[in-house]
């Protein structure tokens, strides 16, 4: 039964990460934010190849745990993106938030190694113990930076109140959200083995799905069309 839910609930998550970046396509907000338009097309990609190695759950965990790497580099272009529309106005605040993500990064990198020294190599799965040991250490370090550079301008933002734009908001809250998912996640992925308790990962995975799907489907009606050169409208303070 949960099996199924899971299922038809990745299913919905697909479509509606398709629609979602159809809206960003059909509104033309990927003339400004190119890496959330990337973003949103990986995630489709991997949302199609996961359904289809579903049968493979080998196959689907390594494209999972190869993917990481792949957001590792991914998600603080997209937290940069995330203000594109008042890059100007807060130049400052992003560049001293900037430097405190690329020492998280850099931190990361180092553990992540430091933590890949201990796996052992002489064991016929050594390779992909020690790539799935990187991929995860600098996919948790990855997020937990670039959430806390989001967090860090939306904080300063508020503080010095300066009004954020509808789309800029949209993606601030949306990415926010999104990134604490990925944290939370990947914590769950390391805790399951040791669960070994089939149900209650199933029961993990319907409430990240779930999740998943709100968070999108708020996204994508709370976007907005934008003039060239123009900022999207003031967003209310209300999601």
């Amino acid at each position: 039964m949960l099996t199924q839910a899971n299922h038809w609930l990745i299913i919905v998550g697909t479509a509606l990460d398709a629609i979602l970046l159809g809206r960003v396509l059909l509104l033309r907000l990927y003339r400004l934010y190119v890496f959330i338009t990337l973003g949103c097309l990986l995630s489709v990609f991997f949302d199609v190849v996961t359904i289809w190695l579903e049968p493979d759950p080998k196959s689907s965990t390594a494209v999972f745990i190869y993917s990481k790497f792949l957001y590792a580099v991914l998600f603080p272009l997209i937290a940069w993106d995330v203000f594109e529309e008042i890059g100007v106005q807060i130049a400052k605040l992003r560049r001293l938030a900037t430097i405190r993500l690329i020492s998280g990064l850099v931190f990361a990198c180092l553990f992540g190694v430091i933590v890949s020294a201990f796996v052992d190599t002489t064991d016929p799965n050594g390779d992909s113990a020690l790539s799935a040991t990187l991929g995860l250490v600098l996919w948790a370090g990855s997020s937990t930076a670039t959430l806390a550079f989001l967090w860090t301008l939306h904080t300063q933002t508020r503080t010095q109140k300066v009004e954020l734009p509808n789309n800029t908001h949209v993606w601030l809250i949306f990415w926010e959200l999104s990134l604490l998912s990925e944290v939370l996640y990947c914590f769950c992925f390391l805790l399951i083995p040791l669960v070994k308790n089939h149900a209650v990962a199933e029961y993990i995975q319907l409430l990240f799905s779930i999740y998943g799907i709100a968070i999108t489907a708020w996204c994508i009606f709370k976007l907005r069309a934008m003039a060239s050169s123009v900022p999207s409208a003031p967003a209310n303070a209300g999601l």
